[in-house]
C-alpha cells in the first residue's frame, strides 16, 4: 500500500489480518503501522487473546460432542444386535419347522410277505404337531423311510398317533445286484434306526384275504 494507514483503518482490518484474509501488501502496511503505534498493538493483543479463548472453547465442545456421538453409535449398534438376537431366538423357538420323528416314536405293524416276495407293513407315528413330509429312499440294496413333523420348537400340543397308508415293498429284482436286503425307518440320524425287514428275517406269509386286498389295491397292468 502506498500510503500510511490510520488507526481506524488498521483496527478495522485487524480481524481479517488475524484470520489471514488480507493481502501481502495490506499485511506489510499493517505491520508498519503496528511497529509505531502502541494503541493498535494493544488492540491486536486483545483480539488475539479473545480469539485463542474462543478457539479453545469450541474445541472442547467438539471433543465432548464427538464422545457423545461415539457413545450413541455404540448404543445404537448394541441395540441392533440385541434386536436381531431376539428376533432370531423367537424364530428359532416359535416358528413352525420340520423335525424328523425319532424311531422311538414310530411303531411298525402288519409285517408279512406276499406270494410275489413283496413285504407288507404299516407305520404308525407318534406326532407332536402334524405330519409335514413322508418319504422313501432307495439305493442299491436298501430302502429307507423317513417321516417329518411340522411343529414349533416349544409345542404345548399333546402327541397324537398318525397311521400311515399301507406299504408294499418289493425286495426282489431281475438283477441280483439290485436286490434289497434291508428295509428300515431312519429317525434323527443314521444311527437312529428301526428295522422293518431284512433278508433272512422270519415273517408271516400273507393270508388269502390279504393277497386278495393286495391284488385289488395293486392291480397289475394287462399284458
Amino acid at each position: 500500500m502506498g500510503q500510511q494507514l490510520n488507526c481506524h483503518i488498521v483496527q478495522d482490518l485487524l480481524p481479517n489480518y488475524i484470520e489471514g484474509l488480507t493481502s501481502e501488501d495490506t499485511n506489510e502496511a499493517i505491520q508498519q503501522h503496528l511497529a509505531s503505534c502502541s494503541d493498535c498493538r494493544q488492540v491486536l493483543d486483545s483480539m488475539m487473546t479473545e480469539t485463542e479463548g474462543f478457539q479453545a472453547a469450541p474445541q472442547k465442545q467438539i471433543n465432548f460432542l464427538k464422545k457423545i456421538k461415539r457413545r450413541q453409535w455404540i448404543i445404537a449398534g448394541i441395540s441392533v444386535c440385541i434386536a436381531v438376537i431376539v428376533l432370531l431366538t423367537a424364530y428359532y423357538f416359535f416358528s413352525p419347522r420340520k423335525f424328523p420323528i425319532a424311531s422311538s416314536d414310530i411303531s411298525i405293524s402288519d409285517v408279512y410277505q406276499m406270494k410275489d416276495g413283496s413285504i407288507h407293513f404299516r407305520i404308525t407315528a407318534n406326532v407332536n404337531g402334524y405330519l409335514s413330509n413322508v418319504r422313501s429312499l432307495s439305493d442299491t440294496n436298501r430302502e429307507v423311510h423317513q417321516i417329518y413333523e411340522r411343529r414349533r420348537f416349544f409345542s404345548e400340543q399333546d402327541k397324537k398317533l398318525e397311521v400311515l397308508p399301507e406299504y408294499w415293498s418289493a425286495p426282489n429284482s431281475p438283477d441280483p445286484a439290485q436286490e434289497k436286503t434291508i428295509i428300515y425307518y431312519q429317525g434323527k440320524n443314521n444311527s437312529d434306526r428301526l428295522i422293518i425287514w431284512e433278508k433272512g428275517m422270519d415273517i408271516p406269509k400273507a393270508t388269502a384275504e390279504q393277497e386278495a386286498d393286495y391284488k385289488r389295491l395293486n392291480p397289475k397292468p394287462a399284458s
